[in-house]
């Protein structure tokens, strides 16, 4: 992209951006700031509205919102009007939580995934995974389905799960890493000309010491 192109697109740059205001993690409050002091530099205000989580997605697609702050690449496949930032913010890992020592995912019969976080759903359709699956809400709903014994497994972001660990004294749980994911910004396709500037402005923040002094600061 050439400086003239860059300087046009900042032109048309829109003065607010709205994105729905994700649940309180130190992975979504390292995301906001980074991505405020992004959009600050381009003269962008980022505003964040209460929103489901879940239906912020099709918010985002419809373009009723202008964006998601922070999502996993594979969403592409179903709301195709997002454009993904090619630059990760965080990673994260994908883990199995279960009663059984031995078993892997594949032995599972009964699983339970978050709404809202399609990671989970993808990772059992590209690996082929046709366990009895359950919906819901919460973490905490997930954590009771299994430790009640309702299923046999629940696939739980770890970051979700760390600040509830001290409270599970179950012995025979089970914790197996299943897969490394990373997490990518996302506009509407009618902000695509911002997607090179805030690349941009990223790898200037990375050089310059200030991504890795947010994680730091958030313990990412």
């Amino acid at each position: 992209m050439t400086l003239s192109s860059i300087t046009c697109a900042a032109d048309d740059a829109p003065t607010v951006m709205r994105f729905n205001k994700p649940p309180e993690t130190p992975q979504a409050l390292y995301v906001i700031e980074l991505m405020t002091i992004v959009y600050e530099a381009l003269g962008i205000e980022l505003k964040l509205e209460e929103f489901n989580h879940k239906s912020s997605l099709i918010a985002a697609n419809a373009g009723n919102l202008d964006g998601q702050l922070g999502r996993v690449a594979s969403i592409e496949k179903d709301y195709p009007n997002l454009v993904r930032v090619d630059y990760p913010l965080f990673q994260f890992t994908l883990q199995l939580f279960s009663l059984c020592n031995d078993c892997t995912l594949n032995d599972l019969k009964s699983l339970t995934i978050r709404s809202g976080y399609p990671v989970a759903s993808t990772y059992l359709e590209t690996h082929n995974i046709d366990a009895y699956t359950i919906n819901v809400k919460s973490l905490i709903a997930q954590l009771n389905l299994v430790i009640q014994k309702q299923v046999e497994g629940a696939l739980i972001l770890d970051f979700h799960l760390k600040p509830h660990l001290k409270n599970i004294k179950a012995e025979t749980l089970q914790i197996k890493n299943l897969a490394v994911v990373e997490s990518f910004h996302f506009v509407h396709k009618k902000h695509t000309q911002l997607v090179p500037l805030i690349t941009a402005k990223l790898k200037e923040l990375e050089k310059d010491g200030v991504i890795a002094m947010l994680k730091a600061k958030y313990q990412i």
